[in-house]
Order: structure tokens, then sequence, then C-alpha cells
């Protein structure tokens, strides 16, 4: 099969300037106004706090490159601008929104050359800068554009490299697919595109060229695996953390075991991700196999198709909508290409067609943020409030033990950038269960003073703390509690006389918060 047309070469990047830099300026201005106040999802604290460390994750192969990166990055405004640590976020995040444009920009590079057509790129381009998941997570210190913008240079580079014969291109764009895999692990799989792309690019099936695809195999393994070998075999510590992270995931799992249940929320996220190419994208595959069979465009559309349907195997695509960011900017240019042909061919225009199409998109757009923009902002203010808990944390001991449900990691980050020694009973993976009285009681003998912070915010009725939930009500009945503030009480022995107050724990069970119960997604039985 002949590879496609790259784009028009008379239209070269940098003559055809004003397709691309609209939409990764309209990108940066989403970004910009949408961006979050304080880092972002609990991850990206984790990251951050990781990130002054200079110690890969314990998720996955580790982030590795995000986090590392992110530490280089730091070390350097230190040393040049005595940056501290309570600021570092800012570097990260920043740096996250400064790759905006640069993604987008990026994806256009892929469409054009994919497509062959510069509105068909501009469209896919406005794809990836209208979808809220790039947008939201776009000014967070989290993994998801840089994963975008690794992601599409390796394609591009890959790509090039095949059409062009250049045997480096073809490995270093292997590699880079590899690498980013230490930004985000989906990233791989993409894998398939490095045995059946360089066939469908017109390559035959002989000896040297089959030796060159398995070496770029090779090359994308050892990139892909070479970070994450090298701190598990080597640190003892890091593998302990590691099984430990495998055994959280066993139990998120159970509770949240992947059903048809699942298909509902699955399809509803891949369709927010992306409205207008979740509508057409089964026509465009048909039209494109119709048009031109396995061509590079479908294939890449394919690929990204495939690598969106293994999110499903996961359970945290039933609960979080970002991971569909993973297969749009390979299925973005197919969708834009079905767009123009097939509107083009109806109004007889080009330009209208484009036109239209961007009206669509923009339309959608709005009514989407109109109805998301509540839930969003529910979630950004929850988000913010871990930058205002250390104002509660300063009320308390330097050396308290917390007890303090969702805002664990706010503790654990505010301690990490030193404005205290703070120890923490921590929820999910940190969880005691059963041992948790014990936990406490063995704090008390050692004159450490214990509190437990009763805010509802903080203790969700669903996923893993709603089995969390009934054991800190039974803490009542275990001990006394002396109250600090309006939610943070210490916990104190049951004969401690100054220990009289109720916290009134029975309001955090589900049964009594109908309101926050009726916003979980339903569990397996």
């Amino acid at each position: 099969m002949a590879a496609t047309p790259q784009a028009t070469l008379s239209t070269s990047f940098w003559n055809a300037w004003a397709w691309w830099l609209v939409p990764s300026l309209i990108a940066l201005l989403l970004v910009l106004y949408f961006v979050d106040p304080f880092i972002g999802d609990w991850d990206g604290m984790d990251y951050t706090m990781l990130s002054l460390a200079g110690y890969p994750s314990s998720m996955a192969l580790g982030r590795s490159l995000f986090i590392f990166g992110n530490h280089a990055l730091y070390e350097t405004a230190h040393w040049l601008f005595k940056v501290q640590p309570e600021n570092a976020y800012l570097i990260f995040k920043y740096a996250v929104v400064a790759q905006v444009p640069l993604a987008v920009i990026a994806c256009w590079v892929l469409a054009r050359d994919v497509s062959g057509s510069i509105h068909s790129a501009t469209l896919a381009a406005l794809f990836v800068a209208f979808s809220p998941v790039f947008v939201l997570y776009g000014g967070q210190v989290m993994t998801d554009v840089p994963s975008v913008l690794l992601l599409t240079l390796a394609l591009i580079i890959h790509y090039r490299g095949l059409q062009r014969k250049r045997v480096w291109m073809v490995l270093l764009g292997a590699a880079l697919l590899g690498l980013g895999m230490n930004l985000r692990e989906t990233i791989g799989f993409y894998a398939p595109w490095l045995v059946a792309a360089p066939f469908v690019c017109g390559w035959k099936l002989k000896r040297r060229q089959v030796l060159l695809i398995a070496l770029s195999c090779l090359l994308f393994f050892v990139c892909a695996i070479g970070w994450f070998a090298y701190w598990f075999i080597t640190v003892d510590h890091y593998r302990a953390i590691w099984f430990g992270w495998r055994e959280s995931m066993r139990q998120e799992t159970a509770r949240h075991p992947v059903t048809l249940q699942n298909l509902k929320p699955y399809l509803a996220y891949f369709f927010v991700s992306a409205p207008l190419v979740f509508i057409t994208l089964a026509f465009a595959i048909r039209h494109e196999w119709r048009e031109r069979r396995l061509s590079p465009l479908l294939l890449l559309g394919l690929t990204g198709l495939f690598a969106n349907l293994l999110l499903f195997l996961n359970y945290s695509t039933s609960v979080n909508w970002r991971y569909f960011l993973t297969g749009l900017p390979a299925i973005a240019p197919l969708s834009a290409t079905f767009l123009i042909r097939i509107l083009g061919r109806r109004f007889r225009s080009v330009r209208i067609a484009f036109v239209t199409s961007v009206v669509a998109v923009v339309a959608l757009a709005v009514v989407f943020s109109l109805l998301i923009r509540p839930a969003s902002r529910q979630f950004i203010e929850r988000r913010a409030m871990s930058k205002e808990y250390r104002h509660r944390l300063e009320k308390l001991p330097r050396d308290a033990v917390m007890i303090s449900g969702s805002q664990t990691i706010a503790v654990t980050y505010w301690k990490a950038i030193g404005a205290g020694e703070w120890q923490t009973i921590g929820t999910g993976g940190g969880w005691p269960g059963d041992n948790l009285v014990k936990v406490i009681e063995n704090y008390l003998k050692d004159d450490r003073r214990a509190f437990l912070d009763t805010d509802p915010r903080w203790w969700l009725p669903c996923g893993w703390q709603r089995d969390e939930i009934p054991a800190i009500v039974g803490l009542e009945q275990r001990f006394g509690f002396r109250r600090i503030t309006e939610t943070i009480y210490e916990i104190r022995p049951r004969d401690d006389a100054s220990a009289t107050d109720r916290p009134n724990l029975e309001k955090l069970l589900p049964e009594n918060r109908p309101e926050d119960t009726k916003k979980c997604p339903p569990l397996s039985s």
C-alpha cells in the first residue's frame, strides 16, 4: 500500500503559520482561563512532592520522565532565583501550560502529514484544543498534556522516517514512543503502530526491513522499561512501595470490577472528551476504508481507537474521564478528514466545509462547558482547599498525628516542603483497616497527640472511603474527644476527664448523606 502524500509541500510549515497558530493560541488562552488555583488532582500533589525529592512514583512505571524533568527545573530555578519548595508547584504547573500550544501544534503537524490537508489538520488541532480534558488538565501538574506532546512528536518522527526511509528517524520515533511510557503508560498502547505502519507506508516483507522493525520494537521496549527496571531492581524501598501500589490497585479493582455496567460511563466520557470525533468516528473509518483502504490515516486512527478501547479494561476509566486523551491525537485527523471531505462534497467548497465544522466544534464546546462547569468548579474548589489546609495545620502541634481523610495528601504535601513534621493515618492504600484503634492507641501511649478532621468534604461516601467511614464513626465509642476547631477534634483516652466533646461522627455515614451518595458511581455487589 503506497503511503499517503504529505501535506502540500508548497505550503510549508512556516507559510501555513496562521493555520496552526490560531488553534494553539486558543488552547493556551482556554488553559490559562481554567488554570487550577493550586496544583491539580491528588496525583499532581504526589508528583510535586516526588519532583522536589527526585524520586519516582510508585504508580506503574514510575512517571520518571515527568518527575525528574520537574526536579531538574526546580533545582535550576532554586539555584538561579532561590525559589523555595512551597513555590515549586508554580514551576511545574506552568511548565505544563507552556507545553499546551506545543502539543496542539504537534497534533496539527501529525494530522497534516497523514491527511495531506491543512484544513483537516487545523480541524483536528481544534478537536484537541477544545477538548475539556485537554483544557482542564493543561493547567495542572499532571502528565496528560506532556504525554500528548511526546506521543505526537514520536509519531511524526517515526512516520516521516518511514516515508523517507531514514533509519535513524524510525529508531528515534520508536525510542521516543517507549520513553513516553515514563510519562503515561498508556502511550504503550501505540506499540502496534511500530509493526503495522511500515507495511502500510510501502515497506516490503524483506529481511532488512523486518530486522529494522524488530530493532525499533526492541528499542521501544528498552526505553519504556529501562528506567523503571533500574529503580525496581536496585532500590529496596522503591520495590516495597511499588508492591504497595499494586495491592491498593487490587483493592480498587475489587470495588470497581470491569463489567458491562462500565460501558455507560465509558461511552459517556469518550463522548465528552471530543463530541464531534466520537459522533463521526465509525463513519470516518468506513469512509476511509472505502476510499483508500488501509491508508496511514486510517491505521493511525485505528491505533488511537485501539488505545482507547484498551482503557475499558481498567476500572479507572469508569470513574475518571481524562484517560480518553490517550487516543485523541490519532483519532482526530481521521474524523477531521471525513468531515472536510463529506461536507466539502455537499457544499462544493472545502472552505465552507471547514467553517461549518469549526462552528460545530465551538458550539459543542460552549454547550458542554455550560453543562460540566458546575461539577468541574466543585472539584476545583475541593482541590484548592488543599492549599488552604495549611492554615488548619498551623493551629495544631507541628508533630501532630492527623486523620484527615482525602486531605491526607495535603498533610503529606505540607510536611514534604518543610511546613511541619506531621504524621498521618492515611486513607486508601495507607488505611490501617481493623488495626485503626490499635494504631491510635500506640500513638497515644507514645505521648503523641492525634487529631481527627470530621469535615464531611474529606470523607466522601464513594470509592474506598465508603468502607473507611464506619471505622471512623466507631472511634466515638472507643475514645474521648476534645474540640480544637469547628471540625478538628483531638483524640484522647476514654478516661480523660477533659475530653467530653461529641464530634457526632454519625453524620459521616453514607445513609445520612443522600445528596452526596447520589453522585457516587454504582458499586458492584
